[in-house]
């Protein structure tokens, strides 16, 4: 049987890539000069062992071996390039043999294998790289009405986009909560701890009230606080109440499943209540 966390890391693997693997795609550059490098020890070995390098010979490996030094240093490979600067002291000494140098181009063949496979990247699809990086689109007005929701906005975005998407749901509830924080400052929440309860429970007794009683500050305003009465309690019921505070940290209620398509769902009709919200208040 397998545990739910195997299946998880099945479904994450698909996802994961080491550098040997997706080398080809994002630097093939590396794999001409690590190409080269095998063309030049092949070429050496029919020397013989005690056979010194010729010049010729040396010139075009140290030159591909700089090439080769380059790239190793830009992806991070350090043994790599301790191994090439070892290779090209060697290469540097006049008597310099092909039994001498072909140790060290195996260790360079091994080291450089190894260090790409010790490297590991999240792939993310077009859409999602554009949701990583550009996390503030669509979210520039909102953000600019409610400062406080940019940290949630852009962790939202960015946990979405790399598939974490019970996270994205925590801060874009958070978002929502921002903005039912100040909508309770605008109808008057006396509460000192702010947040959905207490502007729920404010909201609800305004419409109880009815159009009459309306404080003056609020005239006119009747309906918008119905929507946002009708807005928050959606939520609250659908959403909110699938989310706990445990030990002042977020947890998910059990057996709730936050899919890309729920997360997506959220995130858009939070957008659109924060949207409202700025239509609606001062």
């Amino acid at each position: 049987m397998q545990l739910p966390y195997e299946e998880m890391a099945e479904r994450g693997c698909a996802r994961l890539l080491t550098l040997w693997d997706i080398m080809q795609r994002c630097h093939p550059a590396l794999f001409v000069n690590f190409a080269g490098v095998l063309e030049a020890v092949a070429r050496s070995s029919e020397l013989g062992a005690t056979h010194v390098l010729p010049d010729a010979y040396k010139t075009t490996a140290v030159k591909t071996l700089h090439d080769l030094a380059e790239d190793c240093n830009t992806l991070g490979l350090r043994a790599s390039g301790l191994t090439i600067n070892k290779i090209l002291t060697l290469l540097a000494k006049a008597d310099a043999t092909d039994g001498q140098l072909q140790p060290l181009a195996r260790e360079l063949q091994g080291r450089l294998v190894d260090e790409m496979r010790g490297e590991f990247f999240f792939w993310l699809t077009s859409q999602e790289g554009n949701r990583y990086e550009l996390w503030w689109k669509d979210w520039e007005g909102i953000m600019g009405r409610f400062p406080d929701t940019m940290r949630d906005v852009e962790e939202m975005n960015k946990c979405f986009a790399l598939c974490r998407y019970t996270a994205s749901m925590f801060h874009s509830l958070h978002v929502a909560e921002w903005g039912a924080i100040q909508l309770g400052d605008y109808i008057g929440v006396t509460d000192p701890k702010k947040g959905w309860g207490p502007t729920s429970k404010r909201l609800s007794e305004l419409i109880k009230g009815g159009h009459s009683n309306l404080p003056a500050s609020l005239a006119g305003k009747f309906e918008f606080l119905e929507q946002m009465n009708r807005e928050i309690e959606s939520m609250v019921l659908a959403w909110r109440h699938k989310v706990d505070h445990a030990a002042n940290h977020l947890a998910i209620v059990p057996n709730t499943d936050f899919t890309p398509d729920i997360a997506e769902h959220v995130i858009g009709a939070i957008r659109i209540f924060m949207l409202r919200l700025m239509e609606g208040m001062p």
